[in-house]
């Protein structure tokens, strides 16, 4: 049965796309802003710690610099939750942290994370998803704190 499009279908369709659209745009500015960090000797830590079979430690370094805004330590952190290193697998953080990596430049992970939503049903692909942004919207709230950012939404 098909159904009739209704006024209200197209006024759902364009406020869903001026969200996405915003969504993109805190996504592209957060991701452009932590980019730009440098890896530190906690990432380095967690790379002989991976290097040498101590999972946990890994996870630990991988997870403090990842937070921090290191897109390295993100990627590595989402092989390790994808892989199960450290930690039971868990591909809904895999697609968080792989996710943060890619908008962050990472742009050779784009089949990675095309096999790990194979994986997934559409609400935990979503829910990874969401807590990238969400991760995403608090890091672009913290370093434009004192800026005034209404102007990036405006610009969507």
């Amino acid at each position: 049965m098909i159904r009739s499009v209704t006024n209200y279908d197209v006024v759902d369709l364009l406020i869903m796309l001026r969200k996405i659209r915003i969504s993109v745009g805190v996504l592209m500015t957060a991701g452009a802003c932590l980019a730009a960090l440098p890896a530190s000797a906690d990432y380095e830590a967690g790379v002989r710690a991976l290097e040498s079979g101590n999972y946990q430690a890994a996870m630990m370094e991988f997870t403090l610099e990842a937070s921090k805004g290191n897109v390295q330590a993100q990627r590595r952190l989402g092989e390790m939750y994808r892989l199960g290193q450290g930690t039971t697998p868990d591909l809904v953080q895999a697609v968080k942290w792989l996710t943060l990596a890619y908008v962050s430049g990472e742009r050779d992970l784009t089949d990675t994370l095309e096999m790990i939503r194979g994986s997934l049903s559409e609400a935990e692909v979503v829910r990874g998803e969401q807590m990238a942004l969400e991760w995403l919207e608090e890091a672009n709230r913290t370093v434009f704190a004192d800026d005034d950012t209404s102007s990036l939404y405006e610009s969507f």
